[in-house]
């Protein structure tokens, strides 16, 4: 019998492993490519992207930039987005804990030798809470599906239009390859605008004066509006908290 559980504890963890290194690869692929795109866009705290529940804020800041400037059409994605992962995460701690106070109290009661009804009557509290929670969990994790997807789109046609309706369909069945496709295009934006032309150099400007590009498609270190792109919905915000 212990030979038993130390093979199946043995086979859970060949199991656990891969998985977790999958994981742990796509979970970085896809914060270092929001981190770059985000950056490139110049919007603010692009370091949002490696924060779990934060990120999906920087996911619908980039669908809230990229429908205002193209359509000048003002979204809110971003806050929906934030305030149903907070939902999301909070639920389902609370849901872990109920269901692992229904496991205490199962093993709990074998392990006492309680009987049958003992046992149920031990779980029931924790068990009805965990019943009352899958509901809500569930409509907020559709909800926030839903609305992610909707945000990843708009990255997607932002990045590279011609493909983004594959992009999504190939992330919604598979899911890791959302990573890939974030990571290949991040360097893209050929569903934007250019950006508005600066002043041409100096003929004057000497040896050892750098020459400014012809187009800014430089990032930009501070909370000030990229040029080219000015007023987005985030930048708007950060003037009316000022």
């Amino acid at each position: 019998m212990f030979d038993e559980v130390v093979m199946g504890i043995l086979a859970g963890l060949g199991a656990a492993v891969p998985s977790g290194i999958i994981g742990l690869a796509v979970y970085v692929l896809t914060s270092l490519s929001l981190y770059t795109i985000a950056q490139r866009r110049g919007l603010h705290a692009p370091w949002l992207a490696w924060i779990p529940v934060a990120r999906v804020y920087l996911l619908g800041s980039l669908s809230d930039q990229y429908c205002y400037i193209l359509h000048r059409q003002r979204h809110s994605r971003r806050k929906v987005l934030l305030v149903l992962a907070i939902l999301s995460a909070v639920l389902s701690m609370a849901a872990l804990v109920m269901g692992v106070m229904v496991a205490v109290g199962a093993v709990g009661g074998v392990l006492g030798g309680h009987h049958g009804r003992y046992i149920l009557e031990a779980m029931m509290g924790p068990l009805v809470g965990l019943m009352g929670l899958s509901l809500p969990l569930c409509g907020v994790a559709i909800a926030l599906a839903i609305l992610r997807f909707m945000a990843l789109y708009d990255v997607y046609k932002s990045l590279d239009p011609v493909n983004a309706g594959l992009y999504l369909v190939l992330s919604i069945l598979i899911h890791p390859t959302e990573a890939f496709f974030l990571f290949f295009n991040r360097n893209k934006d050929d569903g934007m605008p250019p950006r508005k032309k600066q002043s041409q150099p100096r003929q004057d400007a000497g040896a050892d004066e750098p020459e400014q590009p012809a187009q800014d498609w430089q990032p930009q270190p501070t909370a000030e509006p990229v040029p080219g792109w000015q007023n987005t919905p985030q930048t708007e915000d950060r003037e009316e908290n000022q």
